[in-house]
């Protein structure tokens, strides 16, 4: 089939534009967006619709669709000004204003009309993509299917809210609304990596809700979890389950797509594998990997200076190294951490992340009004970002404000169970129960900290003071080994120095008061060697 308007044709077989009988030039999609305009041309269509039919649903900015728009225009010599053919409708959408006729084709050769309607493989997207089908409602009452629909529609847009991320709108999987399909058949309609799908039901008084991450390249579950909540109020019970899971999916995402980018032959490396590469050596913490996640995100910036996720990485490796790394070097890496989060947000300063970074930044050179704004910013941005909670958490530990800290650092435990940072979210609560004065607390809290697997001196820091200041001296002693284990030769002025983010000097006095008592030495004297009954 061909359509005829104004001097122009569009070939729907071969998906040509032609004027005059010659090719004009159209991007795929710009021939689809005035395909679609010019088929609903007795009707205003929304951006949403755009959205939905010429990205297959994939959330994009505004300025993605203005381009196209202004593309089509173009084609068809018409423009912003005139609007002779495509008219903006004011906070409507666009209609279509020529007249259009079907020309008939005389090639017997020419495929039906009805080809054209064929699904076709959409691109895949170069970055992690995810599909939410609509969640199955298993209740057996029907009236609670609004239920399941504003659950689905939460996850997409908590997900939508992590930039690095392409999500599908909730109108691109609607037609798969309780049906059983198969992940790789997603993947190929949509051009996703990723499919969510799950169910809901409603017993009484109480609700339960399974969700299920799958890859749709090999068709394999990859996280799998089960919700089962109080029915009190629906509203808040769904957007609990919503942020519960954004949050356990996208951390999943992040380590497939950091384990598929150091799978890749060198040769293939391109910023976004650099950055990729540089998350997968950092969340170890060690200071080898903390080295080659600083050069990967290096190399990610010289590739591409505009990536702003690099930027925001480097800060964070550089913010990290002053913890872990040379203490002589600790002033310079805070310097150019500072430059990189700024250039971060400079670039994208509505990546939650970014935010994130620079407002950790500015807590570690004690500005901590200035963090707290950016940090309450990056939480606002995305409510179920667990790293920017543990941050604001901390800011307000280390400013004075223990009990709203705590607060902020039980948030994050509670959105990202399974976090790197799991060992320094229980180690930071310790601190600010030593801060309260909550000490056996402040105990439970850090031995949680030093039994997770990657925990460094920190945790085995706040275990020992708060031993040490409740006189409890043959468990203090026994945890202050576990502390020269990772520290050996530690000191009181090390630990002092190490302190040197939180400007409550009161709280660090007494941390180092708790450390005295259990026998840490002042200076680099070794301290004497406790009886041992085993480790």
């Amino acid at each position: 089939m061909r359509l005829g308007f104004a001097g122009y044709e569009m070939d729907l077989r071969r998906q040509e534009l032609r004027c005059a009988g010659a090719r004009v030039h159209v991007e795929p999609q710009v021939f689809d967006l005035l395909l679609h305009l010019m088929r609903n041309r007795d009707r205003v269509v929304s951006k949403d619709e755009l959205l939905d039919v010429i990205w297959n649903g994939r959330i994009v900015s505004e300025a993605a669709l203005s381009s196209r728009i202004n593309a089509a225009r173009k084609a068809i010599g018409d423009d912003g000004e005139r609007q002779a053919l495509i008219k903006t409708m004011h906070k409507r959408g666009f209609r279509f204003m020529g007249e259009v006729a079907e020309i008939a084709v005389e090639d017997a050769q020419e495929a039906p009309a009805a080809a054209t309607q064929q699904p076709v493989p959409a691109e895949m997207s170069s970055r992690p993509s995810v599909v939410v089908l609509p969640f199955t409602n298993l209740s057996a009452e029907p009236d609670t299917d609004y239920f399941s629909y504003g659950l689905t529609e939460d996850v997409i847009r908590l997900l939508a809210r992590h930039r690095w991320l392409d999500v599908m709108s909730r109108h691109t999987a609607a037609a798969f609304r309780g049906k059983e399909v198969d992940a790789r058949e997603i993947g190929t309609a949509f051009g996703v990596r990723y499919m969510v799908h799950g169910s809901v039901a409603k017993h009484g008084d109480r609700v339960r809700l399974g969700a299920d991450l799958v890859s749709c390249e090999s068709g394999r579950h990859l996280w799998s979890e089960t919700y089962d909540f109080p029915l009190a109020d629906v509203l808040d019970i769904q957007r609990a389950m919503a942020e519960q899971i954004a949050a356990a999916i996208e951390p999943e995402m992040a380590r497939l797509e950091r384990d598929a980018a150091v799978r890749r032959p060198p040769v293939s490396l391109g910023a976004w594998d650099c950055y990729q590469r540089g998350l997968f050596h950092l969340w170890g913490f060690t200071k080898p990997g903390l080295a080659e996640a600083e050069a990967m995100f290096r190399r990610a910036i010289e590739l591409d200076p505009g990536f702003a996720r690099a930027h925001g990485g480097l800060a964070y490796v550089l913010l990290q190294e002053t913890v872990v790394g040379d203490r002589e070097a600790r002033a310079m890496r805070l310097d150019e951490a500072l430059r990189a989060s700024r250039n971060a947000v400079g670039l994208d300063g509505q990546d939650c992340m970014n935010l994130c970074v620079l407002g950790r930044v500015h807590a570690f050179h004690h500005e901590y009004e200035e963090a707290i704004a950016l940090l309450e910013e990056a939480v606002a941005l995305n409510p179920s970002f667990a790293q920017a909670h543990f941050a604001l958490g901390c800011t307000k530990v280390w400013s004075g404000r223990a009990r709203e800290g705590i607060t902020h650092v039980e948030r994050a435990t509670q959105l990202s169970p399974r976090d790197p940072h799991l060992s320094s979210f229980h180690a930071t609560r310790a601190f600010a129960h030593i801060s309260l004065g909550e000490l056996a607390e402040a105990v439970e809290s850090a031995r949680r900290a030093t039994r997770v697997p990657n925990a460094k001196a920190w945790p085995h820091m706040m275990l020992v003071s708060a031993l040490g200041l409740m006189g409890r001296e043959e468990e203090a002693r026994r945890a202050l080994d576990g502390l020269l284990a990772k520290e050996p030769g530690y000191t009181l002025a090390q630990a002092e120095a190490d302190s040197f983010f939180c400007a409550d000097q009161s709280l660090v006095a007494r941390c180092l008061d708790g450390l005295r008592r259990a026998g840490l030495p002042e200076e680099g004297v070794p301290a004497a060697a406790p009886a041992q009954d085993g480790r």
